[in-house]
């Protein structure tokens, strides 16, 4: 049986489920089977035409019958007024959240439901690079709908920037829903009085809002219960109980819905089967549950706490908390500088003044082996029968003349860790997101396009200019240090695979490698000028 087929076979089951316990125990269903409610009630409303048999004449009226039928039409159309009269009007209400004098969210609560009708984040563009200017809305239907109609005191409009406020839509049984804003988050509190321990977010409210992406992979569900786990939406085939969590989250590779329970430290959380190219559906058993809903920004999530910073993923442990402090570096010891372009040179500067004593050493050390070349070749010739004593000859060589042999690796293997980290900051921070440098560079957190390719080549959608000049940056770095002719096939094969690779990789990445390049050819230079100058 496909996959298919057994969703259509669970969800058949789950709405013949919750649609007898709806007729029969007085539950009332949560916002992920409102539709399937709604659907049924529509259908059993609509009443059944009279059948009449083929082979029967036209049916005659008398005007007896036609009174009958106008003071029943009269009698309806005066029920269907009654009802609408007493039924409340729906009520839109704008809320405005504000931090650091900016608009963070305009958000529209309805009273239909008591659901969010729209959730936009004006600070964030829809999708960076098509030019349609829009910003993030999270609006794919309304959600923490509860299909029955509400009412409320408040005003139309709520601006949220110097004191949390509350939102309160009741109903005349006393089943309240309430909203709390704070100034300066992405998100609120919700609180739910006369209804089911349940909170949940339906399918399909976060958006793609990035170019070139496969949306088969592009969400999914994650929870923190001992430790972060995620699943992939296409990879949610059936309703699970993913454990006592701390929060349980909906998430794209910006953006996210949290859930955090508030009533305990932790709650049951809840996926539910969706589409595999929308965002996940999720639930946390809780009836007063923190809703953040916003970017993945690493900042306001420690914040947030519940360890939710690890849903921006900077790598494994170590290589994690050297992304924290390149991050930290560029947004508060640089914060001053606007554009992530210069933030990143200044980065590769300030590393290369950090490292400078270490790659002194060695580049010293390789300037020291070029020169005594002439005599390893030498006794290289003479005991090529021997390598046992070629290579007690050779240390002792190294010895007498201060030369260490793999103190030119030392200052790249230094900045592996550096360069893995500062390539999970630019690829997954959301300040990274859309940032442009100059001229064509307009997003350092993807591949830098100067030429695009239809279809991709290689995995490849354009050529860029930048990763071009880091690998011509290379081929000189190399030639100034090579010590071994016999190297030279490397010595060209090496850029070309490293421009291939960075073609790839995010165009920030390849601005901080190719700064690098640069300042170590300067450095090379000057210590090469200094030794000629001792030696004269």
């Amino acid at each position: 049986m496909s996959d298919q087929k057994r969703l259509l076979i669970a969800a058949v089951l789950m709405a013949a489920v919750l649609f007898i316990s709806w007729q029969f125990m007085g539950k009332t269903v949560t916002e992920n089977d409102s539709a399937t409610v709604r659907s049924t009630i529509a259908d059993q409303s609509t009443p059944e035409p009279i059948p009449v048999p083929e082979d029967s004449e036209a049916v005659k009226t008398t005007p007896e019958d036609t009174l009958s039928l106008k003071v029943y039409e009269e009698t309806l159309a005066a029920d269907i007024t009654e009802k609408v009269q007493d039924e409340p009007d729906e009520r839109l209400i704008t809320v405005i959240i504000r931090g650091d004098g900016k608009d963070l969210v305009h958000a529209e609560l309805t009273t239909a439901g008591g659901a969010i009708r729209s959730w936009e984040l004006p600070q964030f563009e829809d999708m960076p690079g098509a030019g349609e200017g829009r910003c993030i809305n999270f609006n794919g239907s309304n959600w923490l709908d509860r299909d029955i109609a509400f009412e409320t005191d408040s005003r139309d409009t709520l601006i949220i920037d110097e004191q949390p406020r509350t939102l309160v839509l009741f109903t005349d049984d006393e089943r309240e829903v309430r909203y709390t804003f704070t100034p300066d988050h992405y998100g609120f509190s919700i609180e739910t009085i006369g209804f089911d321990e349940m909170i949940s977010i339906p399918a399909g409210i976060l958006p793609v809002s990035e170019l070139n992406v496969n949306a088969s992979k592009y969400f999914k569900a994650q929870w923190n219960a001992e430790k972060v786990k995620d699943r992939k939406s296409g990879d949610i085939n059936e309703i699970e109980q993913v454990g006592n969590v701390r929060w349980i989250a909906a998430r794209s590779h910006y953006f996210a819905i949290i859930l955090m329970p508030e009533s305990f430290e932790r709650a049951y959380g809840y996926i539910f089967p969706s589409g595999s190219e929308e965002s996940p559906s999720i639930g946390i058993q809780d009836t007063r549950v923190h809703v953040f809903a916003g970017p993945l920004d690493y900042g306001r999530l420690r914040k947030l706490g519940g360890d939710t910073s690890r849903l921006v993923d900077f790598g494994w442990p170590f290589i994690r908390e050297i992304g924290r402090v390149l991050l930290w570096f560029c947004t508060n010891a640089i914060s001053s500088v606007s554009n992530w372009g210069i933030k990143i040179i200044v980065l590769a500067l300030v590393l290369k003044l950090v490292l400078l004593p270490l790659t002194g050493k060695s580049f010293k050390s390789m300037a020291k082996l070029k020169q005594v070349q002439p005599k390893m070749k030498e006794l290289q010739e003479k005991y090529k029968s021997d390598p046992k004593v070629l290579q007690t000859a050779m240390q002792k060589l190294y010895r007498e003349e201060g030369v260490n042999p793999l103190g030119g690796c030392l200052p790249m293997l230094m900045q592996m860790p550096v360069f893995f980290a500062l390539y999970r900051v630019l690829a997954n921070s959301v300040q990274l997101r859309g940032a442009p440098f100059m001229l064509w560079i307009q997003d350092l957190s993807h591949p830098e396009i100067l030429i695009k390719l239809q279809p991709p080549i290689l995995g490849l959608h354009g050529f860029g200019l930048l990763a071009v000049l880091m690998g011509i940056a290379m081929f000189f770095q190399q030639k100034m240090t090579m010590t071994d002719q016999n190297q030279k096939g490397m010595m060209y094969m090496m850029p070309v695979f490293m421009t291939f690779l960075f073609m790839r990789f995010p165009a920030g990445l390849t601005l901080y490698w190719f700064t690098n390049n640069l300042l170590t050819i300067a450095q090379q230079e000057m210590i090469k000028r200094k030794q000629e100058k001792e030696q004269t």
